[in-house]
This record gives structure tokens, sequence and C-alpha cells, in this order.
């Protein structure tokens, strides 16, 4: 996508974890969650080791996702506690749903702590609606994480609109959800640019719907494969190009 094929843009709807905050600089904090779970499973966190636990909390991550993946909507609060749960039994012990449901509240509390925005976040969201385009956040976070993240963190005074996964009853990348965001834009998709880290989330669900999409690459050399969104960045200043504003800042 070039400046010259996107001044028509009228919205920019934007993915939130690893978006407009990097997800990755929360490991620290999250490793205390799986180590809460390990210590709840009856195993000594320092037998398996902080990999050791990543790696327990990964394949309890794929298991809980695998049991909802067909479905277009459901709670991350249930993915989670199902992915602590199949964490545990990974470690050779086992949670009941109380201490699922706590683990939950314990990572939900230190992401809205302690997540950091980008440092050309705000800058970037203000320009876009200073120029007068419609800026959205379009995110699979219950709206119990979603909305004080959007307060501690200034999101209100740059966006117009908020669309969860929650209240749209529509998890990326069900099309319902941008098709909910779209409403609330008063856009047709054509006219949308949707920005984000996930490609299966934020490129090939948008793209489906008719939205154009720019896919922020953790890495330079990064390859989107058969995903192919209109542009790829590298900082979310670049957004400001894509629609034509960088040359007049």
């Amino acid at each position: 996508m070039s400046a010259a094929n996107a001044v028509d843009c009228a919205a920019v709807l934007f993915d939130f974890a690893g978006t407009l905050f990097d997800d990755r600089d929360l490991r620290d904090v999250q490793l205390q969650q799986l180590r809460f779970i390990a210590d709840a499973a009856g195993v000594q966190p320092a037998d398996i080791g902080d990999s050791g636990l990543r790696a327990a909390y990964r394949t309890g991550m794929g298991v809980a996702y695998g049991a909802v993946a067909t479905q277009p909507a459901y709670l991350h609060r249930t993915l989670f506690a199902a992915a602590f749960t199949a964490m545990a039994e990974i470690l050779g012990g086992q949670i009941d749903e109380a201490t699922a449901q706590h683990a939950v509240d314990r990572q939900y509390r230190a992401t809205i702590d302690h997540a950091v925005l980008r440092p050309d976040c705000l800058q970037t969201l203000e320009a876009l609606r200073i120029a007068g385009l419609h800026v959205q956040i379009v995110s699979n976070i219950d709206d119990e994480q979603l909305d004080p993240m959007l307060d501690r963190l200034g999101l209100h005074r740059v966006i117009d609109a908020a669309t969860s996964s929650q209240a749209a009853r529509s998890c990326k990348p069900d099309p319902a959800i941008y098709h909910l965001a779209l409403s609330k834009a008063g856009v047709e998709p054509a006219r949308a640019l949707f920005v984000g880290d996930s490609l299966g989330h934020d490129v090939s669900g948008p793209a489906a719907v008719g939205l154009r999409t720019a896919w922020l690459a953790r890495r330079e050399a990064a390859d989107p494969g058969e995903a192919r969104p209109d542009a790829v960045i590298h900082a979310l200043t670049e957004v400001l190009e894509l629609v034509s504003l960088g040359a007049s800042r």
C-alpha cells in the first residue's frame, strides 16, 4: 500500500495487545502467575525452571485454544482458566476452578498494572484524529481487562471508540467483530485500514471482509507468507505515511 492509494482512508482500526503495547514486555510479571500455578499444582517451580514453566503454559494454551478455535466467540477469561488448568496437568498436578480463576485475576491485574504503550503510540493515534480520521481499538480482550487498561494508559483521549470481542460476541478472526467496528466508524470496509501484529487476526481476518491491512512485524525480515497484508510496518508512526499524513508533519 502506498500513500497515493491510501488517501481515501477514513478510519484506522488498531489491534491492542502486541500492537499498541508489546506483550513481550510482560513476560517477567506474567511468569509470577506460572509459578503460582505450579505451586498450586503441588510442583516446585524451581524444579521446573522458568523455561519449563513457559513451555508448559504454551502447551496448555494450545489445548485450551483448540477447544474454542471453532467457536465464533468465547470469553478470554474462560480461555486462560482452561490454559492454567491444562498447564497444571502437564506439570503432573491439578488445580480446581477457583484456583484457575484466581490465576486469571492475577494475570489480568498484572497486565492492567504493567502494560506500557509503544513510544510512538499516543502521538500516532493523536495525529490520525487531528487529521479527521476515525481511530478505534478492536481487541480480543475481555471488557474487565480492556476498560481499565484504556483508562490507565490514557487512550480514551486519542480514540473514537473501542470494540472488544466480548461486546461484539465475536472473536477475531470471526467477521462479526470487524463489521461491528466498521459500523461504529461509519465507513465501508474499503475506506478503513486495520493495523495489527497477528497475521490471522489482524490481516487475514479483516482482509476477508474487505478491509485494507498493515501488519506490524516484529522483525525486519519477517515473512507474512500467504497472509499478504497491504503493507508491512515496523513502527506505528509508519501508519501516518500509509494514510498520507507523514509528509505534512
